[in-house]
Order: C-alpha cells, then sequence, then structure tokens
C-alpha cells in the first residue's frame, strides 16, 4: 500500500492509499510538504474504495468521509490534514497565513478566513512573488525562518473572476481541483517559474479586503502586532502561555502593517518599496 508521510514543524501524520487514483491526488495536493521529520507520524489517514466505488477517508481506522467525488474528497483529505499537523505542533509559532518571498526576502499575511489573504496572494504571485502557502506558516521559537505548509492556492469561487485572470489559458487545467466551497489551484498555473524557499520573515501584513474602503497602510506597534498575530496563532494551546510571550518576542523583531484594500492598484508598488529598502 502507497504511504506519504507528511512532515511539518515538529509534527508528523501519514497517509495510506490503495489505488493510483488516489495516490496521485495525495502527491499532486502535498508536492510541497517534507516527508521526513523529527517525529514519527502520529496519525494515520487512510484512503480506500467500497465495492460501490465510493472513497472513504479515514483517521485511525474513524470515518471522516465517504462519497463519490473526488474533489470533495480532496477538501476533506486537506482539511483532515492540517488540523492533525496542527494538533500536535509545540516546538514553534504556527499562524494560519499566507506567505510570500520577494527577492529572498519574506512577507507573511496572518488573516482569518474571507480576508482575501488567497486572492492577495495569487496576485502577487502573478507579479514575481515565489508563493509558498496560504495556510500554516510555521516559525520555530525565537527565529524568523519561516516553514510553509505548502499546498495549491485554495481559491473562494467569490475570487473565480479574479483568479481566471490570473489564469489566462490555464484556467481550466485538470490539476484544478473544483471542490464544493473552494478550487485549489497549483501556484504553476499562475507563474510557471514559482520558486520553493525558506524565507527569512522580514515584514507582516495584515491584508483585509473592503470594496468600500480606500486604500489604508497602517504601521503598528509592537503590542498591536502582537495582539493580531494571537488571534491568527493556532496552537496557543500547546505553548508556554498559551504562546503570548513567544509571539510578543517576534513581533518586537518584525515591522508590521495593516493593508487595507478595495483593489491591487497601490499594493505591488507599497509592499515591494518597504521591503527593498529594508
Amino acid at each position: 500500500m502507497p504511504t506519504r508521510n507528511l512532515s511539518f514543524g515538529d509534527s508528523s501524520i501519514e497517509i495510506i492509499t490503495h489505488s493510483d487514483e488516489t495516490s496521485d491526488l495525495v502527491n499532486m495536493l502535498f508536492k510541497g510538504v517534507p516527508e521526513k521529520g523529527i517525529n514519527p507520524p502520529h496519525a494515520r489517514l487512510e484512503i480506500s474504495q467500497d465495492r460501490d466505488e465510493e472513497y472513504r477517508l479515514t483517521r485511525d481506522e474513524k470515518q471522516i468521509y465517504k462519497g463519490d467525488s473526488l474533489s470533495a474528497l480532496a477538501n476533506s483529505l486537506m482539511d483532515t490534514s492540517i488540523y492533525n499537523l496542527a494538533d500536535k505542533c509545540s516546538s514553534g509559532l504556527l499562524f494560519h497565513a499566507a506567505c510570500l518571498s520577494w527577492k529572498g526576502k519574506g512577507i507573511i499575511l496572518p488573516a482569518q478566513s474571507g480576508h482575501g489573504k488567497t486572492t492577495l496572494s495569487a496576485w502577487l504571485l502573478s507579479n514575481g512573488f515565489d508563493y509558498l502557502t496560504d495556510e500554516l506558516v510555521y516559525l520555530p521559537l525565537e527565529s524568523r525562518q519561516a516553514m510553509c505548509f505548502g499546498r495549491p492556492l485554495n481559491v473562494k469561487y467569490g475570487a473565480r473572476e479574479i483568479i481566471d485572470d490570473l489564469l489566462g489559458e490555464n484556467k481550466d487545467d485538470e490539476s484544478i481541483v473544483a471542490g464544493p466551497i473552494a478550487m485549489l489551484v497549483p501556484p504553476r498555473l499562475v507563474r510557471a517559474d514559482n520558486k520553493t524557499v525558506e524565507p527569512e520573515v522580514d515584514m507582516v501584513f495584515f491584508p483585509h479586503y473592503r470594496a468600500d474602503a480606500e486604500f489604508s497602510l497602517e504601521k503598528l506597534s509592537a503590542a498591536q502586532t502582537g495582539m493580531a498575530l494571537m488571534s491568527c496563532l493556532v496552537n496557543a494551546r500547546n505553548l508556554a502561555g498559551d504562546g503570548f510571550p513567544a509571539t510578543v518576542s517576534l513581533a518586537r523583531k518584525i515591522p508590521s502593517y495593516q493593508l487595507t484594500y478595495p483593489d491591487f492598484e497601490g499594493v505591488l508598488g507599497t509592499i515591494t518599496g518597504l521591503l527593498d529598502e529594508k
């Protein structure tokens, strides 16, 4: 049985498949996620098919998904994998955030779902940034070195028109996985020469798309940064002091900004200008 390990931070899980189709799906979804980790897998996910050709996803023999949709399976597998990797992570800060690199300088975009971080990431990717993740960023304690959960762009259908424009003739590529509420888009379809790197984080931008707002950029204090980062810290319960001391320490080292925008005009020049000055 083909087995694919996923390792992220100090956490690892394994995924077992029983067909070439589901094995190929796992390899496509988690192409950017390392296999070897510092700890053995603490959870086992298994994908099988029954006599009716329905897919079945289990975690340690507990059923997570059953149905005939490969795309729904993909979304369930992605969500389950992310949850289980985050659940045991305890040696660093794990943020719900996007991460990109510009000329070797890293930025993270921490935000709750719906604030536009994936669409912004795709647009920055199309303009020369290297896309690393739109979901999880891991920073070892007292370090700015980013490890990113390298999954495809998880694009909500509300942003379909923007993404289709960025994809151009690749918008109907067969490697795009269309789920019930979002589609998973390999970053190479937006820009073929996207590189996977592990940069140090030089800046933090808290993105907030608002159609009714004017473009604005607000420099945040260390205290404001710390509080905003805490709202995106997904493994707080595993860390000393719920992660607050380590998050505040990080906030004192990295300049951060609140970025509010109704469209992308001015965004690229603002972000690259700040990075080029650093």
